[in-house]
């Protein structure tokens, strides 16, 4: 009998769930509903969890995931860090970007047509949420991030590899509270490759795709 406890990473677009007709506030409200956890990663600070604060970009809690809280589907808990961490590591990626902006502006500049040009090419091929949580948007995303961190510096990629790495420590600190507990963690697309690859390699943690969590429903 497998005793390792099951994560799912579900990928979310943030405000941009309003914008389309395959991954929908409610689809994903659906999906969490379906795969049912008894534990939830949410990206959020634990005050913002605590409060509800209405979210600007991250718009998927207060129109999917608060409401889904307020029934009772599950209990949550918070992957991002409180201050100072928060800041800290805010900082670190926006002192790498305003370096770049001075020293290269060209260079910055190239990168965000990378950036539009890879963020249409994927909004023209995803047709489901499952392909949001694809191995070839992990790969897309992955690159990317080595693109960036290539761009913008050492500190760029630190800041990055530090919210990740939170993240993760969360993730784990779930699973060893709650051993054999079927965990679902919420994290923008973006983060997918990096957490799935870590929780690989965890021995208390067998990672559960999306398609397989949803046990043959229609994601």
């Amino acid at each position: 009998m497998d005793k390792r406890t099951p994560v799912t990473v579900l990928a979310t677009l943030h405000h941009l769930h309003g914008q389309t007709s395959f991954y929908t506030f409610d689809d994903l409200a659906r999906i969490i509903r379906t795969i049912a956890p008894d534990l939830l990663g949410v990206e959020l600070t634990p005050t913002d969890l605590e409060s509800r604060r209405d979210q600007r970009i991250k718009q998927e809690y207060p129109r999917s995931v608060f409401p889904l809280l307020d029934e009772g589907l599950c209990q949550a808990f918070p992957l991002e860090p409180s201050e100072p961490t928060f800041s800290r590591l805010v900082e670190m990626g926006r002192r790498a970007q305003e370096a770049l902006h001075r020293r290269a502006p060209e260079v910055e500049e190239a990168f965000g047509r990378y950036v539009e040009s890879l963020y249409e090419t994927l909004f023209g091929w995803w047709a489901s949420p499952l392909d949001v949580n694809s191995e070839e948007t992990d790969r897309h995303f992955e690159i990317k991030h080595k693109f960036q961190a290539a761009v913008f510096g050492p500190e760029e990629h630190e800041g990055w590899e530090g919210w990740n790495q939170y993240f993760l420590d969360r993730i784990l600190e779930a699973v060893a509270q709650r051993p054999g507990a079927r965990v679902l963690v919420l994290v923008g697309a973006e983060h997918t490759y990096w957490l799935r690859k870590r929780l690989r390699e965890e021995e208390s943690v067998r990672l559960v795709s999306v398609a397989e969590a949803l046990g043959g429903e229609t994601a």
